[in-house]
């Protein structure tokens, strides 16, 4: 991991402005899951300390049989900690690029990870998953035993989760949940580091686009904010947001990011990233597959979640299913990172805005050309910012596309997901 501190102290410089925006210049893209045989669903944190948590899932020979790797670089620090292996023995952490491990950094100065454990089931056509959780008090030096945070059957469609702490230091987690017969929100909450997790209590229990990952983010004052793909009449997939004031006891009508009206009978694995700054404004990426209007959208909210204004950020005629991540900064900065689906093979690519998001300047391409670059994850830090996402090549993403089941055959079977030969680059620049 000697390269990844390398990139993350690099300090590269601004290059100046086009159409009022700064543009970034950043350090060549490094491996950063070098220590092990391959890399996929990165996640990465930047915590109020300094550190730089990065995070990664392997499996050996590419299979399913996943495990989670965690490096933390302290602030200030030459380089990072030895990377830390975790195994869960319930059985293989997801290696799913939808439901990565999402990690959250909370008042006390932990390190917490929520992430799924899947199973497969003879004669079912589904995997099933249970949500676990553990969490790092020294820094990542060492990591709690892990606990199941859903109750009810431990292993059922329990995922597309969501993990966030809350400024009184309490850990919220949302995600998919099918325990009621049908798609729907869910929402659990811990009040002691995640050691114990309250009741789960449903959000939303509408219809709910089952394969699309949950966000959820809280403001300075404790109103916690969720976002999904919701189904709405006539078979409308768009991106919702909800608000509750009272702590999860109750909520607030979703409201549209954006009238997408995008009809759909599927689900594109595609969810929403939201986040709210330091003063109350909330940001919501996500993609849209509507015709003549598909691609990435950005949108946001003066007024808690009641209403938005949207931006496009990469749309077309037509678009495959693009995976959108936000970052902020103290500075009313906001960037946007996401792979794209407008060309024929993913890249990843990203855009900053300098004035909290009411105008975006170009965009910039991270991946190389000729690969395939997916699920990308931002994170500021410092004067600093850094994109991480999962690579491969060509080749094997179209093998990929092809293997994959078609389960509108109603003798088909979802496998685990696979790592594959997937590794994780990261790229960082100076703001």
């Amino acid at each position: 991991m000697t390269r990844l501190a390398v990139l993350l102290g690099a300090g590269a410089l601004l290059a100046g402005c086009r159409g009022g925006e700064p543009r970034l210049e950043f350090t060549p893209a490094r491996v950063v899951s070098q220590d092990t045989e391959n890399g996929a669903t990165p996640m990465f944190l930047a915590t109020p300390r300094g550190e730089r948590v990065v995070g990664w899932i392997s499996a050996p020979d590419g299979g399913a049989d996943g495990s989670l790797h965690l490096s933390v670089t302290p602030a200030g620090a030459a380089g990072p900690r030895p990377v830390v292996t975790l195994r869960d023995p319930l059985g293989p952490i997801e290696a799913h690029g939808e439901a990565p491990p999402q990690l959250a950094a909370d008042s006390s100065g932990g390190i917490s990870v929520l992430y799924a454990v899947g199973r497969e089931i003879p004669g079912q056509r589904w995997p099933v998953s249970a949500l676990r959780f553990t969490r790092s008090t020294d820094g990542g030096r060492s990591w709690s035993p892990p606990v199941t945070v859903n109750d009810g059957t431990e292993f059922g469609a329990h995922n597309f989760h969501a993990l966030t702490a809350a400024p009184d230091g309490s850990l919220l987690a949302t995600w998919l949940d099918a325990r009621e017969g049908r798609s729907g929100v869910w929402m659990s909450r811990s009040r002691d580091g995640g050691r114990t997790w309250t009741q789960n209590r449903p959000i939303y229990t509408d219809p709910t686009c089952p394969c699309c990952r949950t966000a959820v983010a809280v403001d300075a004052h404790g109103a916690i904010f969720v976002a999904w793909r919701a189904v709405l009449p006539g078979d409308v997939r768009d991106v919702v947001v909800t608000r509750s004031a009272d702590g999860g006891s109750s909520w607030s009508p979703p409201v549209r990011a954006r009238a997408d009206g995008w009809v759909y009978p599927g689900c594109p694995h595609a969810g929403p990233s939201l986040k709210v700054d330091a003063h109350g404004v909330l940001h919501i990426g996500w993609w849209t597959g509507k015709d003549g209007e598909a691609g990435v959208y950005y949108a946001r909210s003066d007024d808690g979640g009641r209403s938005f204004a949207a931006l496009p950020i990469a749309v077309g005629k037509q678009a495959r299913p693009a995976h959108v991540q936000l970052a902020l900064d103290a500075d009313s900065g906001v960037v946007v990172a996401w792979d794209d689906g407008l060309s024929e093979m993913p890249r990843v690519l990203l855009r900053r805005s300098a004035d909290g998001g009411r105008s975006f300047g170009p965009a910039a391409e991270l991946s190389e050309p000729g690969v395939a670059a997916s699920y990308p994850v931002v994170a500021v830090y410092g004067d600093s910012v850094a994109v991480a996402w999962s690579q491969t090549t060509a080749a094997e993403h179209r093998e990929k596309l092809a293997d994959r089941a078609d389960m509108k055959d109603p003798k088909a079977v979802m496998q685990l997901p696979r790592v594959g030969q997937s590794e994780i680059l990261l790229r960082a620049a100076a703001r």
